[in-house]
């Protein structure tokens, strides 16, 4: 039997022969060349990267023959993006020379067309970082986000949150995890998305409609949270984080540990937090917005001599209260257990993402299996109780038409995805949206070209197969509904970038997206949340074309950017109040659509007069109207984000050390939608403390956040929790502890 075991791992390891391809070189300050120590050199496409050694020399082997973009990256300087063609046997030589800039700025992007700079992508991608998500008061991920201009969040407390991109949001919004879209019963803003706040490297957004590359619904925008890198070559690397929350005399912790040893990465990770009932501005207590969770997630991968395979496991089991009027009734603590009315949630994903290298082809195959489950537990029983099953897979091919080393330079991708989904009903006695099964099918192709160094170009096109059938059910409105449909849309994308100089670029895109209507506003028919609702299977697709045109300046010490957009909406489905009510006196809220348009700009600059000061500020302004004349809802509060920092140097076993003051002022909202209540400015100041304190040769990352810290009573206008007259989250000081630790690895 031992012998047969051998064998079998001998035929397994021989099929995981590495090529002799390698990359190294140098990495100096452009300015005083002086060797950099410490810089990360990164391989996005193989998720392999190292560090300059302390004559800023490094070196990258094993790779596999390709196209692949190499990120040079170091704190305090310009992110550098290299490409290079790898053949066979190739040894390629980089010597790097960084630029000292003065403010953070992260200019390269993942995007479903591959690893690139800002300055080559037509589509405007904004990027949030690791260090930015991982710290502040913000409880809850996606509101450690708001500050980007033209997202917000719609948002019932801490515990629930969803994005609105231009006022845009829900089934108009794909939120994705590495590239895959979350299954999360996403017909309503009361419902999370279930991303953990854990193992994130970096959140990018893309405005405007994303459908050529990412699939029907993201009329809107897509927001991608794209998991941790893998640890360094040869590096073994753990980290322990903890957060106290005051404001809900809560706390988050989760634990790290990854390795990549010359062949094979893994990783796991586990956390879980906990929070009371958040206080509201003023000092009372919201009943039953109490909510916790916990998470793990495992992955693991293996880089071969013809590419990369990466398998990953996620988890993720919440309990989230509903701040309800039932709930002031029955619930009489303020403690973490969650009693009644509160959503129980269950979130299963697998994900194998694999790569292939032939020459200067790419080939890609990735699969996605994920399982949610839904329950509302109201006074004694599960009300509620839905399950929720997906399959995606994209199969999606690349190839250089052009030597990258050539001025002119083109690269084609030809893709295929396909999305199947059904929801089975569980045998509580409330049926919020029926059993259904749903089938995309879609191709795509995208041409990238460069005419020099200056002038970069992409047009796409796409088209969309999907099938819904719900079998019969009954309706109050319409009777028995049979739903057995088909639907076919073709999309498409053009636009480019511009550098006029060095140090100024214009972009501009026009694309189109659609969506059909989804299953709640089909067929919902009753009391959902505090509303009565109704759904039209008479629903017709909705279509978008929208124009964005933006311009960017930067300097070593100031950068600058100016966008503008147009977004005309066919058909486009919302839901509002009518005339009607039900028996007990509740209105009934109907689903119907109308043209519309939404519009508005998003501008900002980071600015660094003195060093280790740095100025920062932004602002967005959104507008959406129907055809008729009357405003859409959901639209955000126009909103200016303002903060100064500043960093201390030569402070005795102290580094990086930072104080942080920043603000936000929210504009009062007059024009509403006939049927939501006008929104009275506000503004909230926020502070910060950040360093890292050295115990011998250990790292110790300390930090303390505060928002809204004078207590301010507010109500934005996307929170839901308006309805029932509960105000946002007063003052928040949060703790943060974090110990990382890095070792040598053979593996």
């Amino acid at each position: 039997m031992r012998k047969y075991i051998i064998a079998i791992l001998l035929i397994a390891t021989n099929t995981i022969i590495y090529a002799q391809n390698s990359i190294q070189g140098n990495v100096k300050n452009k300015t005083n060349l002086e060797n950099i120590v410490g810089a990360t050199v990164y391989i996005p496409e193989l998720e392999k990267g190292t560090y300059s050694d302390n004559k800023g020399n490094f070196i990258l082997d094993n790779l596999p023959e390709g196209d692949f973009t190499i990120k040079f990256s170091f704190i305090g300087y310009k992110t550098q993006i290299v490409r290079v063609l790898l053949k066979k046997k190739m040894t390629k030589k980089i010597n790097i020379d960084l630029q000292p800039i003065h403010y953070e700025a992260n200019e390269a992007i993942i995007t479903a067309a591959g690893y690139t700079s800002q300055h080559h992508y037509a589509i405007k991608v904004e990027s949030i970082g690791i260090d930015e998500i991982s710290t502040g008061s913000n409880i809850n991920i996606m509101d450690k986000l708001d500050e980007i201009p033209g997202l917000n969040m719609i948002s019932q407390g801490p515990g629930i949150s969803t994005p609105n991109i231009r006022g845009l949001s829900l089934s108009n919004v794909l939120v994705l995890t590495d590239g895959f879209r979350m299954n999360n019963f996403q017909f309503s803003e009361n419902h999370p998305y279930l991303v953990s706040n854990y193992g994130i490297n970096k959140v990018e957004l893309i405005k405007g409609p994303a459908s050529l590359l990412y699939g029907a619904d993201a009329v809107g925008g897509v927001l991608n949270f794209i998991s941790e890198k893998p640890a360094s070559v040869n590096k073994i690397e753990a980290d322990f984080n903890t957060n106290y929350y005051s404001n809900t005399n809560g706390y988050q912790s989760n634990i790290g540990v990854k390795a990549h040893g010359k062949k094979l990465y893994w990783g796991i990770r586990a956390g879980m937090q906990q929070h009371h009932d958040y206080r509201q501005g003023g000092g009372h207590n919201v009943v039953n917005s109490r909510f916790g969770d916990k998470n793990i997630s495992i992955n693991t991968g293996i880089n071969s001599k013809i590419g990369n395979y990466k398998l990953s496991y996620l988890y993720k089991n919440s309990k989230i209260g509903l701040a309800n009027t039932p709930a002031k009734i029955l619930v009489t603590d303020n403690g973490f257990e969650n009693k009644y009315f509160y959503q129980h949630l269950d979130f299963h994903m697998i994900k194998s993402q694999n790569k292939f290298y032939i020459g200067k082809n790419k080939l890609q195959a990735n699969f996605a299996y994920q399982s949610n489950r839904r329950r509302l537990f109201t006074k004694d029983i599960y009300a509620v109780d839905m399950k929720l099953q997906g399959f995606d897979y994209e199969l999606k091919a690349s190839r250089i038409l052009h030597d990258i080393s050539k001025t002119n330079d083109s690269k084609i991708i030809f893709g295929m995805q396909g999305h199947y989904t059904q929801n089975s009903i569980g045998d509580a006695p409330k049926v919020v949206i029926p059993n259904y099964y749903q089938n995309d099918i879609s191709l795509f192709s995208l041409l990238q070209h460069d005419f020099g160094k200056r002038l970069h170009l992409q047009a796409g096109i796409r088209y969309d197969y999907r099938h819904i059938y719900i079998p019969s059910i009954s309706s109050t409105e319409y009777g028995i509904i049979d739903i057995d449909t088909s639907y076919n849309n073709i999309s498409y994308t053009l636009g480019g970038t511009f550098e006029i100089t060095h140090n100024i670029f214009f972009r501009a895109n026009l694309a189109s997206a659609f969506r059909t209507a989804n299953i709640a506003e089909l067929t919902q028919d009753g009391i959902h949340g505090t509303r009565y609702e109704r759904g039209n299977p008479n629903l017709k697709s909705q279509n978008s074309n929208e124009i964005d045109m933006g311009i960017h300046y930067h300097n070593s010490k100031f950068s600058f950017d100016l966008a503008g957009f147009y977004n005309k909406i066919d058909n486009y489905i919302f839901l509002a109040p009518t005339t009607d009510t039900t028996t007990t006196g509740m209105t009934i809220y109907k689903y119907g659509q109308t043209n519309s348009t939404l519009y508005g700009l998003e501008t900002g600059f980071n600015y660094v007069p003195i060093t280790h000061i740095e100025l920062r500020a932004n602002y967005a302004y959104t507008i959406g109207k129907q055809a008729n004349g009357e405003y859409l809802p959901f639209i955000p509060q126009n909103k200016i984000n303002i903060g100064i920092k500043y960093e201390f140097v030569n402070l005795p076993k102290l580094k990086n050390t930072n104080i942080e003051i920043s603000s936000v002022y929210a504009f009062s909202k007059d024009n509403i939608s006939p049927f939501e209540d006008k929104s009275d400015s506000y503004l909230l100041v926020n502070a910060s403390v950040s360093t890292v304190i050295m115990v011998g040769k250990q790292k110790v990352k300390l930090g303390i956040y505060s928002k809204n810290i004078f207590d301010i009573k507010y109500m934005d206008h996307l929170s839901t929790l308006r309805e029932v007259g509960y105000y946002n989250m007063g003052r928040n000081i949060s703790i943060q502890l974090s110990i990382p630790i890095v070792g040598n690895y053979k593996g």
